[in-house]
């Protein structure tokens, strides 16, 4: 692709048809139903391809070169894990999800910020993404990666499908993605955007069924969780997580209460205050909640 230098009054002509297509977009936003989506040959495509220009982004790079610090995206990875989970529990425990997988389809799970948070593909593709650099914590923003379907659900909040040529990367040129936002409809809010891609691949009609899938169940697990937390979240202290993340890791109650320092009738108090917040009779179906309303994960690392 060719890199073009723009003038100064190149760089004003550019900002006014990006402002005039600005006004078209919030107009069609108002209109857009459910179900619409954007895909090549729409208008808001040539919106960001100019913005993409604009900042500088180089269309000839050929690596991912914007990532963060291991450290914080080790806390990226741990406040989202109440979406890696369900991502990772359904592809995996689905012989048909497995299936496309080793076909060559790969699912990014990125932040509400656009940062990359969990990849998962087969083995091949992850050897040619060390390549490249795509990796779990480096940006799929617009300032970073340049036009591409994961900024173009951020920005439009839309499912957005592009091929190979959409991109405004050569990083991307053989990359057929279809991305869309995960809501969490008790809080109403986006929490997350996942994007399912295929390279080298003649049609993507296909992916946005599979995306949608997938996200139904994410965001019916990650809804129930804020439901229930919203009930139970005040109820739980520091010391009910720790018993918690203890009872996971270690299985029995005695180790539970030398590792967290407490008598067995303090155990038992709080054991019975959580079975009767969590509806459970017995230790497994307390740890099994906590688990599914994300107050620790199966590891037993505090949320």
């Amino acid at each position: 692709m060719t890199v073009f230098r723009v003038t100064p009054i190149g760089i004003k002509r550019i900002k006014i048809m990006l402002n005039d297509l600005r006004k078209d977009k919030r107009m069609e936003l108002i209109l857009m139903n459910n179900d619409a989506f954007i895909k090549r040959g729409n208008g808001k495509l040539t919106v960001s391809y100019g913005e993409s220009l604009l900042i500088n982004i180089n269309p000839d790079k050929n690596s991912f070169d914007k990532t963060i610090d291991e450290n914080i995206l080790l806390k990226k990875r741990r406040d989202n894990n109440f979406l890696i989970l369900p991502l990772n529990n359904f592809v995996n425990q689905c012989n048909r999800y497995r299936v496309l997988i080793e076909e060559g389809y790969f699912f990014i799970l990125c932040d509400k910020d656009g940062y990359v948070i969990e990849i998962i593909a087969n083995d091949q593709l992850n050897e040619d993404f060390k390549k490249l650099q795509f990796r779990e914590g480096i940006s799929l923003r617009l300032e970073d990666s340049g036009t591409n379907a994961v900024n173009i659900a951020m920005e439009y909040k839309s499912l957005a499908q592009l091929y190979g040529k959409d991109h405004y990367c050569d990083l991307f040129k053989n990359w057929y993605c279809t991305a869309m936002p995960i809501t969490d409809h008790y809080s109403k809010e986006i929490v997350a955007y996942l994007d399912v891609s295929r390279i080298k691949i003649p049609s993507i009609k296909e992916q946005s069924i599979t995306l949608k899938n997938i996200a139904i169940y994410i965001e019916k697990c990650i809804s129930y969780r804020s439901k229930k937390m919203s009930l139970v979240g005040e109820e739980i202290d520091d010391t009910d997580k720790l018993i918690l993340s203890s009872l996971v890791r270690n299985g029995v109650r005695k180790a539970v209460m030398d590792e967290v320092g407490i008598s067995d009738r303090a155990l038992r108090n709080h054991l019975n205050k959580l079975g009767i917040l969590f509806d459970a009779d017995n230790d497994i179906k307390i740890i099994m909640t906590a688990i599914n309303i994300g107050i620790i994960d199966t590891h037993g690392n505090i949320l």
